[in-house]
């Protein structure tokens, strides 16, 4: 093994996969090198999650969306509310999509960031 140098395929930098990481990714039986940088696989939901901002939410009825980047609104829940925090409109959230009996609904949504007050 040795260190190799690698391209981002978001962002089309170069970044450095070192010996140590890779001996990280063969512990854990990870194949394959990463294909996104650092800073993108910070910035990028994990594999089977989705980022989207919340748009609205009643917490008298217990619901509300979340906006997706390309996709259309996603309805919400608060049953579907990781650590019971409330939704507020501006919070960044990431969740699962799962399908229910009346559509597409975000499930395990946790907050990422919340606007200032």
């Amino acid at each position: 093994m040795q260190d190799e140098i690698l391209y981002c395929a978001r962002c089309g930098i170069s970044f450095l996969w070192t010996q140590e990481e890779q001996k990280v990714a063969v512990r854990h039986q990870l194949t394959g090198a990463p294909t996104h940088c650092p800073g993108c696989r910070r910035l990028l939901s994990p594999a089977g999650r989705e980022r989207g901002q919340v748009k609205w939410y009643d917490p008298r009825k217990q619901y509300g969306f979340i906006v997706r980047t390309g996709h259309p609104d996603i309805y919400v829940h608060r049953s579907g509310l990781v650590d019971g925090h409330l939704l507020r409109p501006g919070d960044l959230v990431e969740f699962e999509v799962i399908t229910t009996e009346r559509g597409l609904a975000a499930d395990l949504v946790q907050i990422i960031a919340s606007p200032p007050h």
